[in-house]
C-alpha cells in the first residue's frame, strides 16, 4: 500500500480518461497549484501546466515537500515531469516523450534519478541515468503496456475531457514502471468550498486497481475526486482524497486554477 500513496502523490490528483477527449486543432491551457495536506499539515506542492497548440501537446508538473516534512523525507519525494505528444483525430492525447527526475537516494544523480520513457501505439520503453532501473515484480507485460498513457498526460486528459468526469477508466503507466487502472464511478453532487473555487461540483469514487511494476505488494483502494465545470466547458480538479497507511487520509486541494489564463472563481 505504501508504493500506491507514492503514485497517487505522483499522479499527483484526478486523472481521468476515455472516449470523451481534447478538442484536436485548438489552442488551450491550463495551470494549478496544489496543496498537499496530512493530519491537517501543508506537506507539500504540486504544480502542473498544460498547453496544447493545434495538434500537439506539453505539459510540466513539479512536487515538492516542504518545511519539516521535506527535511524528514531528505527530499526524497521531490520530482520533476514532462512530457510532449500528439492529439489525435478523435482529440485523444497520445504521448511520445516523457522523462522524471527526483528522487535523490544515494546512487542516484544530484538530481535524483532520471528516466526516459519512449511511448508508441503497442510499447512503451523506459530507460534511466544511472542506468538499471529496478522495473518492479512482476514487470507489465507487453499486453498491459498497450494504450497505456503517463501520468502527466493523465492530468491534461481529464482538464481537457468533455462529458461525464466520473464514468471512465484511465490506464495509467505511471514513470514507466507502474501500471494501474484508474476506475471512476458517479458519488452525487456536492459544493465545493476551496481557496480556488466555491460552488457547485460532482464528487467521483475512483477504484485504484494496481496491474503489476509495484515491486510490493498492493491492495485495490478507493479514493474521492471533487470536479467544477468551467467556463470554458473543461473540468478542474479540485480535490483528491486517499488513504495511506503512514498518516491517514491525504488531501491534494488546489489553491489556484486557470484555465486559458483566466483564472477559476
Amino acid at each position: 500500500m505504501r508504493s500506491f500513496a507514492a503514485a497517487a502523490l505522483a499522479l499527483g490528483l484526478a486523472a481521468i480518461g476515455g472516449s470523451a477527449a481534447a478538442q484536436t486543432g485548438t489552442t488551450r491551457s491550463f495551470e494549478g497549484t496544489y496543496s498537499v495536506i496530512a493530519r491537517g499539515v501543508e506537506a507539500g506542492d504540486f504544480v502542473v501546466r498544460f498547453n496544447q497548440t493545434g495538434n500537439s501537446y506539453t505539459a510540466t508538473a513539479t512536487r515538492e515537500m516542504k518545511g519539516w516534512v521535506g527535511a524528514a523525507l531528505n527530499r526524497s519525494q521531490d520530482y520533476r515531469y514532462a512530457v510532449s505528444g500528439a492529439v489525435a483525430a478523435d482529440g485523444t492525447l497520445r504521448p511520445s516523450a516523457y522523462e522524471h527526475q527526483g528522487g535523490r537516494r544515494r546512487d542516484d544523480r544530484p538530481n535524483g534519478r532520471l528516466v526516459r520513457s519512449t511511448f508508441t501505439a503497442n510499447d512503451v520503453v523506459t530507460t534511466s541515468v544511472p542506468a538499471g532501473m529496478n522495473m518492479g515484480d512482476p514487470q507489465a507485460t507487453a499486453e498491459q503496456r498497450r494504450n497505456v498513457i503517463d501520468q502527466i498526460t493523465a492530468i491534461a486528459t481529464m482538464v481537457t475531457a468533455s462529458g461525464d468526469p466520473c464514468s471512465r477508466t484511465l490506464r495509467v503507466y505511471m514513470d514507466g514502471r507502474s501500471r494501474f487502472d484508474f476506475v471512476f464511478t458517479p458519488n452525487g453532487n456536492v459544493t465545493i468550498n476551496s481557496r480556488a473555487y466555491q460552488g457547485p461540483g460532482v464528487r467521483c469514487r475512483v477504484q485504484f486497481r494496481p496491474i503489476a511494476g509495484f515491486g510490493d505488494p498492493q491492495e485495490a483502494a478507493t479514493l474521492t475526486f471533487l470536479f467544477a465545470r468551467t467556463p470554458s466547458g473543461m473540468w478542474a480538479p479540485v480535490t483528491i482524497e486517499m488513504p495511506t497507511d503512514g498518516v491517514g487520509t491525504v488531501r491534494l486541494e488546489a489553491r489556484r486554477l486557470q484555465f486559458n489564463g483566466a483564472a477559476l472563481r
